[in-house]
């Protein structure tokens, strides 16, 4: 009998004691959640430093998906209280300007109400300028299959969709391999794959120019009939895009 009341007794304040620390534990977190933190953040030009005033800073909690929007001032800065023990992403947007990256940031494990500063570059756009759009690439012998860089269609139809007063100019080129005819008729149909591609995505056509350029504006010396290595090679195949003012 004793015995039982003994087993009873240890049970019950072991119960207790585990009890008592998921009660702390949710109490601690509790606490940490409720603190707020102030995020200073500036924008600047990555070309030359400065700052820019009027980006469109979007700050989204990652797990409830809950999104605030805020501008830069005149000195390109802009302040916001942030929730604690929770991640979020920051990105920002202005007209003839490549979007930001997105980056993130956590007040996860912080304690002390502080304020957080970050400092954001992003990238103004130059009118006839030639870009690379790094990365796209397709499938050998083919016009239509990208096996990779799609992401890059994206980055380029959403500035085209924010900025309407921008044209584009698609620049398809390949290497020396093959015949000059057949470079030529190919890299023609992979820009006009990649036009149609755009006007899918909401671009309209009158702002999308496709030319395939062929063999003709190589980079390097790897014309017709000098050997060279497939990186080399690789060099010239790549995909261009010049923006104008429509």
């Amino acid at each position: 009998m004793v015995l039982s009341v003994m087993r009873f007794s240890h049970c019950y304040y072991r119960r207790a004691l585990l009890l008592c620390v998921a009660l702390l534990s949710s109490f601690a977190l509790t606490e940490a959640s409720n603190k707020e933190f102030t995020l200073k953040g500036i924008y600047v030009d990555s070309d030359n430093g400065n700052t820019i005033e009027g980006v469109k800073v979007c700050i989204q909690n990652i797990k409830s998906g809950a999104k605030t929007t805020i501008y830069t001032d005149q000195n390109g800065q802009f302040v916001i209280t942030l929730e604690g023990e929770a991640e979020f992403k920051v990105y920002g947007t202005k007209p003839l300007y490549f979007d930001q990256e997105e980056h993130n940031l956590t007040t996860i494990g912080l304690t002390d109400e502080e304020i957080i500063e970050m400092s954001f570059a992003i990238e103004e756009v130059h009118f006839n300028t030639l870009y690379t759009l790094t990365n796209l690439e397709f499938e050998i012998n083919s016009h239509f299959n990208v096996i990779n860089g799609e992401e890059q269609i994206t980055f380029l139809s959403d500035l085209l969709r924010t900025n309407p007063d921008v044209k584009v100019t698609i620049r398809v080129h390949s290497d020396s391999r093959g015949a000059d005819i057949y470079n030529k008729e190919m890299t023609q149909k992979r820009a006009d794959y990649l036009r149609e591609v755009l006007m899918s995505k909401k671009v309209a056509a009158s702002k999308i120019d496709a030319e395939g350029i062929g063999e003709e504006e190589l980079l390097n010396d790897c014309g017709n009939g000098i050997k060279c290595s497939a990186g080399k090679h690789l060099e010239n195949r790549r995909i261009e895009f010049i923006l104008s003012k429509g």
